[in-house]
C-alpha cells in the first residue's frame, strides 16, 4: 500500500507517538463469503483422555470452534480475519490470506531478526540489546522498535519472513508499523517461532513474549489464561484505521496451537479487544 508523501509522514508521526483511542464509523458487517472460509480440520470433534481434575481436553482447532469463531466474526463491525495453526500443521480460519497493517505485531518479527543478528555476530545478551528488546516487547515501546529496525533493516525483517515462508508479507517501505501481514502467515510464524530463534536465546524470547505488561494483556491472553501458557504480541492503530491485532502461541501440556486475529475499522479500541476475546473463547470452548 502506497500513501501520498505528506500523508505517510503524518501517519508515521502518529504511529511513533502510539496514540490510542478515537472512534470510527464501522464498516458493514455481513456473512463471510464461502470462498474465504477455510476449515482444514476433521468435522469430528475429538477429545483426549481426561486429565487430572476430570476435565476433557479439546484437540485444537476443532471444527466446531473454528465455525463458531467465523460465525461470531460475521456479526462484528469492521473488517476481520483469523487463522489457527494446529500441531498437525493444518490451518483453519476466515480470510486467512487477507493483508492488514501489522502495527506493533511486527515487533515479534523484529525480535527474531535482532536475535539472529546478535547470534550471527557472535554476540550475547547484554544491557545494551536487552535494553531495546525488553521495552519493545514488554510495553510495546516504539522508540525501542525503531532502534532495532534501524539495526536489522528491511532486509532483516524480509529475511525472517522468507525463513518463516510468509507468502503474504509486504514491506512497510521504511515504516515498520505499516508492514502488511496476513492471519495465516502470523499464526504459522508464532507456531514455528522457536525454531527461527538461535537456541541459546530462545528462553529469553519466550520469557519476553509471556511477560507482557498487564495493561496490554487483553484479548487472547486474558481469555486463555490460566488454562494455557500464552506467548503473544498485539498491535493497534485505533486513531488511524481502527485497527486492533493480536497473535499468540498457546501451550497446555503437550497441546500447542497458534492463532492470529486481525481487525480494522473497529468503532473503538475496546470493541477490537472484545472481538479478540470473543474469537479466543469460541476456539477454546469449541462452540
Amino acid at each position: 500500500m502506497r500513501l501520498p508523501a505528506t500523508l505517510s509522514k503524518l501517519v508515521l508521526l502518529v504511529v511513533l507517538c502510539a496514540c490510542i483511542g478515537g472512534s470510527f464509523v464501522p464498516g458493514a458487517s455481513s456473512a463471510p463469503p464461502a470462498a474465504t472460509f477455510h476449515v482444514a480440520v476433521s468435522t469430528h470433534v475429538t477429545r483426549s483422555r481426561v486429565p487430572r481434575g476430570g476435565k476433557a481436553v479439546s484437540r485444537f482447532p476443532t471444527s466446531h470452534g473454528v465455525v463458531a469463531a467465523a460465525a461470531y466474526l460475521s456479526r462484528r463491525a469492521g473488517e476481520t480475519a483469523f487463522a489457527v495453526y494446529s500441531n498437525k500443521h493444518k490451518i483453519s480460519g476466515l480470510k486467512i490470506h487477507e493483508r492488514f497493517h501489522s502495527a506493533s505485531v511486527v515487533k515479534s518479527m523484529l525480535l527474531v531478526a535482532y536475535l539472529k543478528k546478535i547470534a550471527a555476530e557472535h554476540g550475547d545478551l547484554d544491557g545494551g540489546n536487552e535494553g531495546l528488546m525488553y521495552p519493545m516487547i514488554h510495553s510495546s515501546d516504539n522508540d525501542a522498535a525503531s532502534a532495532i529496525f534501524a539495526i536489522v533493516g528491511e532486509g532483516g525483517l524480509a529475511g525472517v519472513a522468507r525463513e518463516a515462508h510468509m507468502t503474504d508479507y509486504e514491506s512497510g517501505e521504511g515504516v515498520w508499523g505499516f508492514t502488511e501481514i496476513s492471519a495465516a502467515d502470523m499464526a504459522r510464524f508464532f507456531y514455528i517461532q522457536d525454531t527461527l530463534i538461535p537456541r541459546r536465546f530462545d528462553g529469553y524470547a519466550r520469557w519476553l513474549l509471556s511477560h507482557i505488561e498487564p495493561g496490554e494483556s487483553w484479548g487472547i491472553p486474558a481469555t486463555a489464561r490460566p488454562e494455557f501458557k500464552v506467548f503473544f504480541k498485539g498491535g493497534w492503530l485505533p486513531e488511524i484505521e481502527g485497527l486492533v491485532n493480536q497473535v499468540a502461541r498457546l501451550e497446555r501440556g503437550k497441546e500447542t496451537f497458534a492463532m492470529a486475529v486481525l481487525t480494522r475499522h473497529d468503532p473503538s479500541m475496546g470493541y477490537g479487544e472484545e472481538t479478540l476475546a470473543g474469537v479466543t473463547s469460541r476456539l477454546i470452548e469449541g462452540d
